[in-house]
């Protein structure tokens, strides 16, 4: 996570999904290596990052984590209006 996410509602998402929340650096290996990649900010919510230098990020379609905490975003939304 970058400066400025908002990592309070990040944490609660996985939390809620039952999705491991580590807030730590990590290496350039480890982000190859990863299955999913997801970014975050206020304006663009949740986003499945699908290709990563041109390659693929896991079977190049959002996955499973993506979708929860897409859907408990949206909830979260709909909770707060």
């Amino acid at each position: 996570m970058l400066e400025g996410i908002r990592y309070g509602l990040i944490e609660q998402l996985c939390r809620d999904a039952g999705v491991k929340f580590e807030l730590r650096r990590v290496s350039r290996e480890e982000v190859l290596a990863a299955d999913e990649i997801i970014l975050s900010s206020a304006t663009k919510e949740v986003l499945p990052c699908t290709k990563l230098d041109g390659k693929p990020v896991g079977n190049g379609k959002p996955g499973p984590i993506y979708e929860k905490l897409f859907q408990g975003y949206q909830q979260a939304k709909r909770s707060s209006n």
